[in-house]
């Protein structure tokens, strides 16, 4: 009985000890058995933006395109947007597929990235401040082009000669209506900005000004696009002008404008010709 007693009293020591054994190491090392502890915890999760279809370039994001899913963090890219409501409607810079995380940089201007439509052909043509929409189009959007071309304004003398008329030998007229429409912007290149002068003060809340600078727009456009823009670039001005995209396959029907057509149809007074007799 004594000895049964003695016994008892050795394994609760016995046992005493052991759980302060195991206490002291869960205490030193809690991380799991990673690291020698307990089991690891799961890892943390956020809300990402996914696409819910296919978003080609240029589209205007609307509810039905994106949705809301909760992805662990080391899945979740760094720079995906949380809620829905930091997308729909803006821009997108880059075609998004389906079921792919919607992220910053793909709304974002610039970029060296270029993804040429299947079909088309991608096309520069140099554009200002003037004739680029005050060089304020990106990629994404969608312009129409035209071209100003200088034709030389000639008249027929009484022996059948030919000479320039006095006053308008140097007519500017847009040769063709609209030349193309609808034509997207796949890229552009900006002209650097001038360093500013060393140790001027910064003017953040300056006005916008006119300064020259050129940019090139990079046109996705079919084969025969492509032969049309580059006659029309080597022989006269292009211009682009920004469509709205909710005018998506509107087609415009346009006249083209020349000097007769601003005189017949807009009632501007034609010049005083100065005929001069050829002896």
């Amino acid at each position: 009985m004594r000895r049964t007693s003695r016994l008892i009293l050795l394994l609760g020591i016995f046992l005493a000890a052991l759980t302060f054994v195991v206490i002291i190491v869960l205490f030193n090392n809690p991380g799991g058995p990673g690291t020698g502890g307990g089991p690891a915890p799961s890892p943390s999760e956020r809300p990402v933006v996914v696409a819910a279809v296919d978003i080609p370039l240029g589209t205007v994001v609307t509810t039905d395109m994106v949705q809301k899913q909760t992805m662990s963090a080391t899945v979740a890219l760094p720079n995906a947007f949380a809620d829905p409501s930091q997308v729909i409607g803006q821009t997108n810079k880059q075609t998004i597929t389906a079921g792919q995380q919607v992220t910053s940089d793909q709304f974002a201007t610039g970029g060296g990235t270029l993804t040429v439509p299947v079909g088309k052909r991608a096309f520069v043509i140099p554009v200002t401040e003037l004739t680029g929409v005050a060089n304020l189009v990106q990629v994404g959007d969608y312009v129409d082009v035209l071209i100003t071309e200088h034709v030389t304004v000639v008249q027929k003398n009484p022996d059948n000669t030919v000479a320039t008329v006095p006053g308008i030998s140097d007519a500017t007229t847009v040769k063709m209506p609209l030349i193309l429409q609808e034509i997207q912007i796949i890229g552009t290149i900006d002209a650097v900005a001038p360093a500013p002068a060393q140790g001027a003060a910064p003017t953040p809340s300056a006005p916008p000004t006119i300064t020259g600078q050129s940019k090139l727009l990079i046109l996705a456009v079919t084969p025969q696009q492509a032969e049309v823009l580059l006659f029309a670039r080597t022989t006269g001005t292009l211009d682009v002008v920004l469509r709205s995209p909710q005018d998506a396959t509107v087609t415009a029907v346009t006249d083209g404008v020349i000097l007769k057509t601003l005189i017949d149809k807009y009632g501007v007074i034609p010049p005083n010709l100065i005929i001069v007799s050829v002896p």
